[in-house]
C-alpha cells in the first residue's frame, strides 16, 4: 500500500510544497501531542494522592478524575476521525491543541471536584481531536513502509517520553507547588505542537483524492481481521500498562509510605524502557514478523508482573518490584507504536482518520478498564475481609477510601486488618492483570497466523 506524501492542496493554497518540511513538521507535532496526552495521564496519577488529600475524595471519585478525561476522548474519537477524512486533519488538529490547553487551565484553577472534572472533560475534547487526526496524518505523510514504521516507532517513543516526564516532573512539581502544578505540565508541550503546525502551512494536510474518497462505512473495519485483532491487542496491553501507572504509585505511597518525589523517581523503572523500545522494535521487525514481536512483548510483561507479585507478597526482596516494573516497561514499549502501525497499515488511505479514531477508542477503553478492573478487585477483597469482622456491610464510602489507601475513617481496632486487606487486594489486582496478559498472548498468536504486514 502506498500512501501519498506531499499534500497537493498546499500547492494551490500556500505555494510550493516542501515535502521534507511538511513531513518533519507533521512528525514533530504528532509526537508532541502524543507525549503531552501521555503526560496528562501519568501526571494526574502521580498527583492523585495530593488531590485526594486536598479535596477529600474516595477511590471512585479519584478514578473519575482520570476517567472524565478518558471518557470524553472515547466518545468523540470516531466522529472526529470520520470528520477528518472529509475536511482534512490540519484544522481539527489545530482546534484540538487549543481546546486541550483551555481545559488544562480550567483543571489547574479548579477549587472543587466538579470544576476539576469539567476541565478534564474539556481536555479530553481537545485530546480527541488531536488523537483522531495525528496518527492518520502520520500514516498519510510517509509514502514508504520503512519510513512509516520508523515514524510510528517515534510515535511510540514519544508516548513513553510523555509518560516518563509526566511521572518524573509531576512528583517534583507536586512537592514544589502542589498538584495544580503537576496538572499544568502538558500545557507547554501542546502549545509547542500548535506553533509547529501554524508555522508550517503544508503540515497535516491530506490530498483531495484521500478526503473525497472517504465513503466506506465504518462497519467495513469490522471485516478487517488484522485491524480487529490489532484493536483487541491494543485494549489488552493498554489495560495492563495504564493500570501499573495507577496502582504501582498507589502501592508505593499508601503501603510503602513513600513521598510523591520518590515515587515518581522509582516509576522511571517502568517508563524509561518504553522510551527506546518502540524505535528499536521498528528496526527489529525488518527481520522478525511483527506478530512474533508482539507475542514476545506480552511474555515479557507477564514476567514483569510475576516479579512484582513476588515483591508485593513479601516473598522476596522489594528490589524485585523495580525489576518487574522494568520488564513491564520493556514489554509494553515493544508493543506501543508497533500495534498502531499494524492496525493503521491494514486499512486503505481513505479510511485513515476513521481507523485512527476507532483504534484509539479501544485504546481508551483500555485506559478506562485500567482503573475499573484492578479497582473492582481491590474493593471486593477489602469488603470480603472486613465485612465478616464487623458483622455488617461496611459503607461504600469507607470502602472506597480504604481502597484508595486512606485509613483515616477506619475504626482503630480495624486498621491493621484494613491495611492487610488493601495489600492483599493490590496483589490480587496483579493476578487479574496477569490473566489479561495471557489473553494477549493468545490473541497475538492468532494475529501471527494471518498474512504478514506488507512491507
Amino acid at each position: 500500500m502506498t500512501f501519498p506524501a506531499c499534500p497537493e492542496t498546499a500547492v494551490e493554497a500556500d505555494g510550493d510544497c516542501d515535502p521534507v518540511r511538511a513531513t518533519s513538521a507533521t512528525l514533530l507535532a504528532v509526537c508532541a501531542t502524543t507525549g503531552g496526552i501521555a503526560m496528562t495521564i501519568t501526571s494526574a496519577s502521580i498527583a492523585l494522592a495530593d488531590v485526594q488529600g486536598e479535596l477529600q475524595l474516595g477511590i471512585t471519585q479519584l478514578q473519575w478524575v482520570l476517567n472524565s478525561f478518558i471518557v470524553s476522548i472515547a466518545v468523540l474519537l470516531l466522529p472526529f476521525g470520520a470528520w477528518s477524512d472529509r475536511i482534512g486533519q490540519r484544522p481539527l488538529f489545530l482546534w484540538g491543541a487549543a481546546v486541550f490547553v483551555a481545559g488544562a487551565i480550567a483543571a489547574v484553577l479548579a477549587r472543587d471536584v466538579v470544576v476539576l472534572m469539567a476541565g478534564r472533560v474539556i481536555q479530553g475534547v481537545g485530546a480527541a481531536l488531536s488523537i483522531a487526526t495525528g496518527p492518520a496524518a502520520l500514516a498519510l505523510a510517509f509514502p514508504h513502509e520503512a519510513h512509516r514504521r520508523r515514524a510510528f516507532g517515534y510515535l511510540g517513543s514519544s508516548g513513553g517520553v510523555g509518560l516518563a516526564l509526566g511521572a518524573l516532573l509531576a512528583g517534583v512539581a507536586a512537592q514544589w507547588a502542589g498538584w495544580r502544578a503537576a496538572l499544568a505540565l502538558p500545557v507547554p508541550v501542546m502549545l509547542t505542537a500548535l506553533v509547529v503546525v501554524l508555522r508550517s502551512p503544508t503540515a497535516m494536510r491530506a490530498p483531495p483524492r484521500v478526503r473525497l474518497g472517504a465513503n466506506e462505512p465504518a462497519t467495513s473495519l469490522l471485516s478487517n481481521r488484522q485491524f480487529v485483532l490489532s484493536c483487541l491487542i491494543c485494549v489488552l496491553f493498554t489495560t495492563v500498562w495504564v493500570a501499573l501507572f495507577i496502582y504501582a504509585p498507589l502501592h508505593m505511597q499508601t503501603v510503602d509510605g513513600l513521598d510523591a518525589g520518590t515515587t515518581g523517581t522509582l516509576m522511571l523503572a517502568l517508563l524509561l524502557p518504553a522510551l527506546a523500545m518502540p524505535v528499536a522494535v521498528s528496526r527489529l521487525v525488518r527481520v522478525l514478523p511483527p506478530a512474533a514481536v508482539i507475542v514476545a512483548g506480552f511474555l515479557i510483561i507477564a514476567l514483569g508482573l510475576a516479579c512484582m507479585d513476588l515483591a508485593w507478597s513479601g516473598a522476596t526482596s522489594r528490589s524485585w518490584e523495580i525489576v518487574g516494573l522494568g520488564l513491564c516497561g520493556c514489554g509494553a514499549g515493544a508493543l506501543y507504536g508497533l500495534v498502531d502501525y499494524i492496525g493503521l497499515s491494514s486499512v486503505p488511505p481513505e479510511q485513515a482518520g476513521l481507523a485512527s479514531g476507532a483504534f484509539n477508542v479501544v485504546r481508551l477503553v483500555g485506559d478506562i478498564l485500567a482503573a475499573i478492573v484492578p479497582g473492582t478487585v481491590v474493593l471486593q477483597v477489602v469488603a470480603g475481609t472486613l465485612d465478616p469482622l464487623v458483622g455488617v456491610s461496611i459503607g461504600s464510602d469507607v470502602l472506597n477510601e480504604i481502597a484508595a489507601g486512606d485509613l483515616r475513617n477506619v475504626e482503630p481496632h480495624l486498621i491493621t486488618q484494613a491495611r492487610a486487606a488493601l495489600v492483599s487486594g493490590m496483589e490480587r489486582a496483579l493476578w487479574a492483570l496477569l490473566a489479561l496478559t495471557a489473553l494477549g498472548v493468545a490473541v497475538s498468536v492468532r494475529l501471527r497466523a494471518l498474512e504478514p504486514v506488507r512491507r
